[in-house]
């Protein structure tokens, strides 16, 4: 229980809130001084559909609505002071005012000076605890300050307007909870809820209607709710499980959620967002904090900067903007659509195309069932188990690609390029660094530069493809199946052409100029190089 003192020549207003931030008991506050209680109880009848209102300050609040129209009132009343007769006297000036109207019952807490009575010399304390009994369904109007308030059973409209104490509503109606300096824990509540709070926690579970939450400096936690949810907080940590849609606001905190029965939409400055489980589209966007999701039945588009974002599991297309993190995706029964930069970007098993664009961060990519495009600066690209057309391009990085399942286009700068088991054409450019494809079943073009040219041909390939390829300063070798036919236009300067497989050429074999006939011809095989060798070889079974 808190006491409340009063100083000469001060605010009472100010030692007030002095007294109750420092929560001390009269007995350890003060020595030798004297305690009195008295106290006030008052009956009335409350007809249906009206209201009890308590006005009060100094002092808690318990409150409990039963059956029957009966509202009593009951309130202890608690004085200290230098000597029993002056804490007995100055108890009886404080006074419960009670009356009744046609809108319902009000209560008043009367305190000498308004609260701020002082003495010359002499310390007094003062508070008033309250117990109330009113209808289960009357309505209740409460303001109070320096003080706990609790109240259950109420089933009727309930307006609670407190500071600098704890707020508790349980197995209530439909309510509006204000508090600033003290925790707000609702449960069990038939209807809507509003809760404004600042400086103290919010705790809520067990609602019937939608919920609203403000609140600043503080943890909200949020469990239960069959309606709709929106909170908008600052500096503290949200957490919301089962709920209804839910939007929520945070800065400078982490937003936690769980099992939504709807669509989310969170956005949170400075911290952090998890969402699991939202049977719904997810719009997250954030800043300096990472954002991940998973089981997400609709679409997802997420836009962050100076943050990770990891996904997976969602039932629709994923849409991911981001800068300075990495992106990871996986298991996406959609698109996947990546605006990243400064970041690398990961995705696995996507049921629609993949578009996929960052700057300086490396791509990997794979189980792409509708094709993908990759585009980054200055990293590496890896892609892998594509079944649609496949396309890639950076600079000062590698290019790799595994079984494509249809057509590979690469354009890359300074760096290698590799392809293995590409089921359509495939076209490739690349300079100052190599290009070796292999098990290739469509027509094949390769622009290099001072890069090395190494190309393999599908083994089981019914028949030829178009094969053109071109570089300087680096050799050239095809390898090609036996039994199948090319016209040969060859040439290099500064070294030799060879081949394997019988040429039918007017041009002396083995100069720099190769034209001619594999076989009974049909397929092009163009190859040009200057400064290094062209040869061609047999491919074995």
């Amino acid at each position: 229980m808190k006491r409340f003192y009063l100083a000469p020549g001060k605010c009472g207003a100010l030692l007030l809130i002095c007294a109750s931030v420092a929560g001390m008991p009269a007995a350890a506050s003060r020595k030798g001084q004297e305690n009195t209680t008295r106290e006030f109880h008052k009956t009335l009848t409350l007809p249906s559909g009206q209201t009890l209102s308590l006005e009060h300050k100094l002092g808690e609040i318990h409150i409990h609505g039963e059956s029957g129209r009966e509202a009593r009132v009951s309130a202890t009343i608690h004085a200290q002071a230098p000597s029993q007769e002056e804490a007995g006297r100055f108890a009886e000036e404080i006074r419960i005012e009670v009356a009744q109207d046609a809108q319902g019952i009000k209560v008043r807490t009367v305190y000498p000076g308004g609260g701020n009575w002082s003495s010359s010399g002499k310390q007094r304390s003062f508070s008033v605890d309250y117990d109330i009994v009113l209808p289960s369904d009357a309505k209740l109007w409460v303001k109070n300050d320096f003080g706990n308030v609790e109240i259950e059973g109420v089933l009727g409209w309930t307006d609670v307007d407190n500071s600098h104490g704890q707020l508790d509503l349980r197995n209530g109606g439909a309510a509006k909870l204000t508090n600033a300096f003290g925790g707000v824990h609702a449960e069990g509540i038939e209807g809507n809820l509003t809760i404004v709070n600042s400086n103290g926690t919010v705790n809520v579970s067990n609602v019937k209607g939608a919920l609203d939450v403000k609140d600043r400096f503080a943890t909200i936690t949020i469990a239960n709710v069959q309606g709709t949810v929106a909170v908008s907080g600052t500096n503290g940590t949200v957490v919301v499980t089962d709920a209804g849609a839910s939007t929520i606001n945070e800065s400078f905190g982490t937003i936690s959620v769980r099992n939504i029965h709807g669509n989310l939409v969170a956005n949170s400055n400075n911290g952090t967002i998890e969402a699991n489980t939202i049977n719904g589209s997810a719009h997250l966007s954030g800043s300096f904090g990472a954002i991940s999701f998973s089981n997400v039945s609709g679409y997802v588009k997420c836009m962050t900067t100076n943050g990770r974002v990891s996904g997976r599991q969602a039932g629709d297309e994923v849409y991911v903007i981001t800068t300075f993190g990495e992106v990871s995706l996986e298991q996406i029964n959609g698109a996947v659509e990546v605006a990243d930069s400064n970041g690398s970007i990961s995705v696995r098993e996507a049921k629609g195309k993949a578009t996929l664009n960052t700057t300086f961060g490396s791509i990997n990519a794979t189980g792409l069932r509708k094709g993908v495009r990759a585009t980054t600066g200055n990293g590496a690209i890896h892609l892998t188990d594509v079944a649609g057309p496949a396309y890639a391009k950076t600079s000062f990085g590698a290019v790799q690609a595994q079984r494509i399942n249809d057509s590979l286009t690469i354009e890359n700068a300074n760096g290698t390029v590799s392809a293995e088991s590409v089921r359509g054409d495939v076209t490739a450019k690349t300079s100052f660094g190599a290009v070796t494809l292999s098990d290739i079943a469509g027509a094949i073009t390769v622009d290099n530069q001072n890069g090395a040219i190494l190309i393999t041909a599908e083994r089981t390939s019914p028949g030829c493809r178009n094969i053109s390829a071109k570089t300087s300063f680096s050799p050239i070798r095809i390898q090609l199946r036996d039994g199948l036919g090319y016209n040969v236009n060859a040439r290099t300067s500064s070294g030799r052409i060879t081949t394997d497989l019988p040429v039918t050429s007017s041009a002396a074999l083995g100069g720099d100029t190769l034209n001619g006939k594999i076989g009974n011809g049909g397929c092009a095989l163009t190859l040009t190089n200057s400064n290094a060798n062209i040869e061609i070889v047999k491919l074995n079974h």
